[in-house]
């Protein structure tokens, strides 16, 4: 992992000397400017400073930042036996204290998966102040979608807010967001990973994105036509979805889809306008946010990649190994999940979170 060049610098009209950003490990993560767009965007004094480390990859989806604490859920864990997932588990945290100047102060504290079988992806219910999380089942348990009403007071105890479509058990939910201008509605993509990865039973379904609608209690597709359905975001208005396809991760020699499409949300409510926004610069385009800008973010196999509305690809922030999700906190903080580390961003541009 290379740091920022200064041709790079050059080509972008910024003096080298005006960019100085402070990095713990700048030989595993650091900034690559490619406009003044991202220049405007991570300020002249960003820093990336690695906050925690494990033994195991704990840090991979989720991401969700709330009352200085990060809910996440870790990639598989090998164990020594459960023939209902392939013999692994996926652990859920709260990490707390991840804002405080100490790093020292930071810690792992384990949430409750009883109900919610091998967590992926989730969301703040800003509304509610509820987690809002997917839940991929295993070869007993059925997945779905489950919402934690206090995390803060009560993590350990959540409730199912849908669990099948029309009696057929969902593939394994990955992603999930709630759209407030929409009665609170929740979309979600649901992919077949948990069958390839041994988690699951064959799917009864096709690869989607789903709608759930908590006012009448009913589920309806919203997209399909994808090899994988992954990360899902709103834009700041919630009038554009942007879905990640990474069906490049099952396809020889990586040909299959790494791609991010938009949508319109129409009326109706229904999803118009498919088209291409962007390709993934290296690997796949996983988790996936937009900042009030209107730029999107998407963790790739090269670190964060960051485009602007025109899909431009602006820069990204290099981090050796990858990132598969990654999480937006107040003044300009992100943390990345980097599997078994845990990086904190702080942007010093314009205020974006």
């Amino acid at each position: 992992m290379g740091g920022i060049k200064a041709t790079v610098l050059a080509s972008a009209s910024i003096a080298a000397a005006q960019f100085a950003p402070t990095l713990s490990n700048p030989e595993q993560a650091n900034f690559s400017v490619i406009t003044n767009d991202f220049s405007a965007v991570i300020g002249q004094t960003p820093s990336i400073e690695l906050i925690h480390t494990a033994t195991d990859p704990l840090f991979h989806e989720g991401g969700i930042f709330l009352d200085g604490s990060l809910y996440v859920s870790s990639n598989r864990i090998k164990v020594a036996s459960d023939p209902a997932t392939g013999d692994q588990t996926i652990l859920f945290n709260a990490v707390t204290n991840v804002m405080s100047g100490d790093i020292s102060t930071i810690a792992i504290e384990p949430v409750s998966t009883a109900q919610i079988v091998l967590p992926n992806g989730g969301t703040l219910n800003n509304a509610t102040g509820a987690l809002v999380f997917t839940s991929q089942g295993s070869k007993t348990q059925s997945g779905g979608i489950f919402v934690i009403p206090d995390p803060v007071g009560n993590p350990n105890v959540s409730v199912p807010l849908v669990t099948d479509f029309h009696g057929k058990p969902f593939n394994s939910p990955n992603d999930v967001v709630v759209n407030p201008r929409d009665g609170g509605s929740v979309w979600f993509t649901d992919p077949d990973y948990g069958h390839l990865q041994g988690l699951r039973d064959a799917p009864a379904l096709p690869n989607q994105v789903y709608r759930f609608d908590p006012a009448t209690n009913s589920t309806r597709v919203v997209a399909d036509g994808f090899a994988e359905p992954n990360g899902l975001a709103f834009d700041a208005e919630f009038r554009t979805l942007y879905v990640t396809d990474t069906g490049g991760s099952e396809a020889p020699n990586g040909a299959g889809p790494a791609t991010i499409y938009a949508f319109d949300v129409a009326e109706g409510p229904f999803l118009a306008n498919r088209r291409v926004f962007a390709y993934a610069p290296k690997g796949i385009p996983d988790g996936i946010r937009v900042d009030s800008q209107g730029n999107v973010w998407s963790g790739v196999g090269s670190g964060l990649a960051v485009w602007n509305r025109a899909g431009t690809l602006v820069g990204q922030v290099l981090v050796d190994g990858g990132v598969a999700n990654f999480g937006f906190a107040p003044n300009g903080t992100i943390f990345v999940l980097n599997e078994k580390k845990l990086w904190r961003i702080r942007l010093t541009g314009q205020s974006l979170f």
